[in-house]
């Protein structure tokens, strides 16, 4: 039994071709078996803990490709304002010819993500469960798997508060049987944020960091007794949770008015514009490949290689900011996009005169933006590169190198990538604040800006 049967996934049975050994050097297979071996489910993304946890999480290592995003459009943010019709559209895969009945809950949380003590009957209309109507088997694709897509929210679990849910889906009606779980929020819009992104006010930091500063003004007849001490914020660039600045409390209050134009809290570390690859399809030459290859009834795709960019000046090109466009260029319609596109093994590889004493990984919504062990790159002294193997769904992909710090547990990103406070970047602000009647955090402000108005 090959490591990948053995494990779950679906390329069973895989033997090597002579073809794919005259292009990988033995040390390269051996690095691919090795990833096969430790992932199999879970270099899918799966945490192997069932354990309920109040971020976005896959649980189980055959689903591939979550997304919560707006209804018509498809790199929003996933949040909603309170009572105004607006829809997000959830949908996965998972890699089976088998359909599943699937449920969600929403469960209310604090800014923190910590869960709230309120009942669904107070923050939630209806039953508190839709099922997942919605499932399609895929269509002449090598990769069987069903594709499932779901409106949120339903009828039975319409939000009556502000604030921030976890979306938790869970299999056959038991919601210990989790599958997934994303973020979303709800805006019950008390007032106005206004942003402003500037390079850092620190002298040592103005090429590298944006500084964002923002004001959020109450309406007149909104009650905050005790701003101060009651309100919240959050800055997100890109939408990215795991690198937020959190609870910034405001410089000034004048009249309605909070201003955070603090120096030191507010500023996040610029990047560099995100890398980029096309698999839309496998027919014709596209950006960022350099050799597609069939092996025993599996794509593989070799991406060109790729170099550090840590001493390099900044250039702009365009970018989705390290999203994922799910796409497939190869159908004569879209409609079946969805379930009509394949997945494929996707090589990469980059530069480095020598191993790193901290691991490398492939970072962005391909990752869901976290650090996972599938996309973890592996040292080839012959090459003096970097290497690693990863299954993905056809498409138009931004992602990042990110070194891991062994003491914050967090990635770097400067090794490969360089950082440039003239970065295109999308940041956002959240502004929370304790009802004083039921003690929740409910979120009151929302703003976003691009980068591009940098001064």
């Amino acid at each position: 039994m090959s490591p990948c049967s053995r494990n779950g996934c679906s390329c069973k049975n895989l033997d090597i071709g002579p073809e794919f050994v005259k292009f990988v050097p033995m040390r390269n297979l051996i690095v691919l078996f090795f990833v096969w071996l430790i992932g199999g489910v879970t270099h899918l993304g799966a945490t192997t803990d069932s354990t309920l946890r109040m971020s976005n999480v896959i649980y189980e290592g055959d689903v591939r490709a979550v997304r919560l995003y707006q209804q018509n459009s498809g790199f929003s943010f996933p949040i909603l304002t309170l009572g105004g019709g607006e829809s997000l559209v959830l949908e996965f895969d998972q890699i089976k010819s088998e359909r599943d009945f699937y449920q969600y809950t929403l469960i209310h949380c604090d800014a923190k993500w910590n869960p709230t003590a309120l009942s669904k009957t107070q923050f939630l209309d209806g039953m508190g469960y839709e099922n997942i109507e919605t499932a399609n088997f895929s269509n002449g694709t090598l990769t069987q798997y069903t594709h499932y897509s779901v409106m949120v929210p339903g009828e039975q679990t319409k939000p009556k508060i502000g604030g921030n849910f976890l979306l938790v889906v869970y299999r056959n009606f038991d919601e210990k049987d989790i599958v997934l779980s994303r973020r979303m929020m709800v805006l019950n819009s008390q007032g106005a944020v206004n942003m402003q992104i500037k390079q850092s006010g620190q002298v040592e930091l103005r090429s590298t960091h944006q500084q964002v500063n923002f004001s959020f003004t109450k309406n007149a007849n909104y009650f905050m007794p005790n701003a101060m001490q009651d309100v919240k914020s959050v800055v997100l660039r890109n939408g990215e949770w795991s690198y937020a600045i959190d609870d910034l409390k405001p410089m000034f209050i004048v009249g309605n008015e909070m201003q955070y134009n603090q120096t030191l809290g507010n500023q996040m570390d610029g990047m560099n514009q995100y890398r980029f690859f096309d698999i839309r399809s496998f027919r014709s030459s596209t950006a960022g490949v350099r050799q597609r290859l069939n092996i025993a009834n599996q794509k593989h795709v070799i991406l060109v290689n790729d170099k550090t960019r840590r001493f390099e000046r900044y250039f702009n090109w365009a970018d989705f900011n390290g999203r994922v466009l799910y796409d497939n260029k190869d159908l004569p319609m879209p409609a079946g996009m969805a379930f009509e596109s394949d997945y494929c093994f996707v090589h990469f590889s980059v530069a480095a005169d020598a191993e790193l004493p901290d691991p490398v990984y492939v970072y962005g919504e391909c990752s869901d933006w976290r650090v996972l062990e599938s996309h973890r790159m592996f040292y080839n002294p012959d090459n003096r590169s970097y290497e690693g193997v990863i299954p993905l769904k056809q498409g138009y992909y931004n992602y990042v190198y990110g070194v891991l710090n062994s003491e914050t547990n967090r990635l770097d990103f400067r090794e490969f990538e360089g950082q440039h406070s003239e970065t295109e970047n999308n940041y956002m602000v959240l502004i929370y604040h304790k009802n004083p009647a039921m003690g929740f955090d409910e979120l009151i402000g929302y703003g976003l800006k691009n980068s591009t108005s940098l001064k």
